[in-house]
């Protein structure tokens, strides 16, 4: 499990799901306000409030952490935080999304607060073009897909937004293509037929098929005689395109992948994702979990106590 970096693929399918939620709700909330002729006053109130009930819900766990962590005496800083000398953890710095002070746990919330405006901006952009919003779409498709393909991305903190920003915009993207879609099955009264609903499920079945095959760095491609060549370093797999459509078409026709996914024992590790990317240093880095030799054995180790100290905090926090 350590050759495929199957960490770094859950926190890709976070931010997709992340961005393909936010933007569906604020496609819908501008719909409706454009649809009412809404004032300049309102939709500043709208974004304000777009923005600021995601950051609050999010950052008193962000804050509380890192006081916590700036309590600490420096040896916890270097073991838990990988700070080298005492002067590198600036609270303050930290605290206000200084890039160069956001390292292992902390980076991902100000990279997702830097592609929230990103993302309001796009869906502004799709619905003032009108019936030409795939002009603006298309375009930014292909981008998504040539970056992924052509772009490495071998250290996660230590990157800058547009290294991460494909991810997002397909989340994002995905959205539009569903909202747009229920809205027009709406309008012609579109229902699927057994033909239609075989082709969807043989895109489907590729799309799984590719995802999994991607993210294991084998399967098809092995079975197909197309296999990948060895990982010579540490990569991040694209992954977004392939999810972001199984979504979508999961969301406009259910199949049987969404009953699995609706498992509350599934959807319970959906809820507690958040306080577990933050949290997971403090399970990860601890020396009984490290010294274990079996990768099974620590794997087993660290998935259980990270839900466990997710469910307290949660249990805290409520």
């Amino acid at each position: 499990m350590y050759d495929i970096f199957i960490g770094d693929v859950g926190v890709d399918a976070f931010f997709v799901l992340s961005s393909l939620l936010l933007t569906m709700i604020f496609m819908k909330k501008s719909i409706k306000l454009l649809v009412e002729g809404t004032s300049y006053r309102k939709w500043a109130y709208t974004l304000a409030d777009y923005f600021s009930k995601r950051f609050f819900r999010v950052y008193p766990l962000f804050a509380l952490l890192l006081i916590a962590l700036w309590l600490m005496p420096f040896e916890y800083k270097h073991q838990f935080y990988k700070v080298n000398k005492p002067g590198d953890f600036n609270l303050f710095l930290t605290l206000i999304f200084y890039p160069e002070h956001q390292r292992i746990l902390m980076w991902t919330l100000p990279l997702e607060i830097s592609c929230y405006f990103v993302l309001s901006a796009l869906v502004l952009s799709v619905l003032k073009t009108g019936r030409f919003w795939w002009m603006v779409f298309i375009p930014l498709y292909v981008w998504v897909v040539h970056e992924g393909l052509y772009t490495t991305r071998d250290n996660y903190y230590r990157q800058p937004l547009t290294k991460h920003l494909p991810t997002f915009i397909a989340g994002s993207m995905a959205a539009v293509i569903f909202v747009r879609l229920e809205a027009w099955m709406k309008t012609t009264g579109f229902k699927f037929r057994t033909l239609h609903t075989v082709a969807l499920r043989v895109v489907e079945a590729v799309l799984v098929a590719a995802y999994l095959s991607v993210v294991f760095r084998g399967l098809f491609f092995n079975w197909l005689d197309a296999s990948l060549p060895p990982a010579t370093h540490y990569t991040m797999p694209f992954t977004s395109v392939k999810l972001s459509l199984l979504i979508v078409i999961e969301m406009v026709h259910p199949s049987m992948v969404s009953l699995i996914f609706e498992w509350i024992v599934l959807r319970y590790l959906g809820k507690i994702s958040f306080s577990v990317n933050l949290l997971h240093v403090f399970v990860v880095y601890i020396q009984p979990i490290e010294e274990q030799v079996n990768d099974y054995d620590r794997t087993i180790s660290e998935f259980g106590l990270m839900i466990l100290l997710a469910t307290v905090r949660g249990m805290r926090m409520s």
